[in-house]
């Protein structure tokens, strides 16, 4: 077993020695079979996955009967197969679909990820793009915070199609969550937002 000091990406790794890593401080994702370590996120990156969810809790608090659960950076087994295990920012799950949630792990394809794009913006757009619409995630979000806009991907046929691109001024919705709405300038606009990633 390889331990933690000497991990670093690139590396090749099995899905059974990543599953059996221990808890670090970072993130780390297997894609392919080949290690990915992220950083944890910086103060803004965090804030907005905070409010996301909190909207999140906030919908799914007025049901007697909750229709989804979502989870936050909790390690995804997209596929065992082709060892592609990623740890979203946000995944929603339908009750429907709840046995995919193990006790320590969420083991198949979210709903809906949601995804705020850090400093690999390539990997999050491009990358991931593929490897959820492959999984079979029927909606994913990427979350641009340099922009203030959230795109929505709709899968159809196997690949994502461009839904709505949304902006401070928008409501996010969406037909897998009937009666979700997220005012975006309430969270891209919040007077307790920390500063955000320089444009370059």
């Amino acid at each position: 077993m390889t331990t933690t000091a000497k991990l670093r990406t690139g590396m090749r790794m099995t899905l059974e020695d990543f599953l059996a890593l221990d808890e670090t401080d970072g993130r780390w994702e297997l894609d392919d079979g080949v290690l990915y370590i992220m950083g944890s996120g910086s103060p803004d990156h965090q804030f907005l996955i905070m409010e996301f969810c909190r909207y999140l809790d906030d919908y799914l608090d007025g049901f007697d009967h909750t229709p989804a659960q979502f989870y936050h950076s909790l390690t995804t087994v997209l596929s065992r197969q082709q060892q592609r295990v990623y740890e979203p920012d946000l995944v929603i799950i339908r009750n429907e679909r709840r046995g995919i949630v193990g006790v320590s792990r969420v083991e198949g394809a979210p709903d809906i990820v949601a995804e705020i794009l850090s400093t690999d913006r390539n990997r999050d757009l491009v990358r991931k793009r593929q490897m959820y619409a492959e999984a079979g995630v029927a909606e994913y979000w990427p979350i641009d915070p340099r922009n203030d806009m959230v795109t929505q991907l709709e899968l159809r046929a196997g690949a994502y199609v461009e839904r709505n691109v949304l902006g401070v001024g928008d409501i996010l919705n969406t037909p897998l969550l009937p009666g979700l709405e997220i005012p975006l300038s309430e969270i891209f606009q919040h007077r307790r937002r920390p500063p955000r990633e320089e444009l370059s």
